[in-house]
């Protein structure tokens, strides 16, 4: 391996150590000193937690572009003013919630289950209106806590973002939709708003650790598309509104 190439992977774990490390004990002071007092004081600590990690998440991003000068971020404005609606995205990266976080003042999603068995994180996450993956904990009467907190969010104006696939694409192809987030669309009377991200991939490749800190990279985040289905229609089909934005998402892929 030549000098030349043994710096760069040297200059990229570093780089990538100094982000994470930030990502982590700026989570941890904004914990402190943001999180528990809003819990305290704020008249709605959900709006207020989701405000912090929004400004925590566009932090982590702003030192990214600063240490990562070939990383670019192409944030389409219909998407940063996308409002009550339930945001159905294609998954690449580790990076998209966090990016989406970054993007939307007012949001909340579904997270891993294990992450809400991690004590303070929980307090966290339950605390800024997230819900959990697994079906086992969405039964009765928490899953209708759940569905009426994310009403609720969205009548006030927030963004419920979604990745119908469940995991992240290894090859760029669109996995299956889960047909539950457009339940969860039709239980709030909410639009879909149908949101691409291009090349986070590129940036942190999934099953690594390192950022690529070497080649030039535009991250685009655009929006693709508005499904306003007819809930109440006796005609309604979950299946052909998760169809209908799939493909909407395959044409765009095709473009690329």
């Amino acid at each position: 391996m030549s000098s030349k190439k043994i710096f760069q992977n040297v200059s990229a774990f570093f780089i990538t150590l100094f982000i994470w490390a930030y990502f982590l004990f700026g989570s941890t002071v904004i914990f402190l000193f943001g999180h528990i007092p809003a819990y305290l004081f704020s008249e709605n600590s959900a709006r207020a937690f989701q405000n912090l990690n929004h400004i925590n998440m566009k932090n982590f991003f702003a030192l990214t572009r600063f240490l990562i000068p070939g990383a670019k971020f192409k944030i389409q404005k219909e998407v940063r003013q996308i409002q009550s609606s339930v945001v159905v995205c294609n998954h690449l990266s580790y990076l998209d919630p966090i990016l989406l976080t970054s993007i939307f003042k007012r949001q909340c999603t579904i997270v891993k289950s294990t992450f809400f068995q991690v004590p303070f994180f929980s307090w966290l996450l339950k605390n800024s209106c997230y819900m959990p993956s697994e079906s086992s904990e969405l039964m009765g009467q928490a899953m209708v806590e759940n569905l009426e907190n994310i009403k609720e969010h969205l009548a006030a104006g927030g963004n419920f973002f979604v990745f119908p696939e469940g995991t992240r694409s290894r090859d760029g192809k669109l996995a299956p939709f889960n047909k539950g987030v457009f339940s969860i669309a039709r239980y709030c009377n909410a639009p879909l708003k149908l949101v691409y991200i291009k090349d986070t991939d590129k940036l942190f490749k999934p099953g690594t650790f390192l950022f690529n800190t070497r080649d030039n990279i535009e991250i685009e985040v655009e929006l693709i598309g508005t499904l306003t289905p007819e809930y109440r229609s006796d005609n309604f089909s979950l299946s052909a509104v998760a169809d209908e934005a799939r493909n909407i998402f395959e044409q765009r892929i095709a473009r690329n």
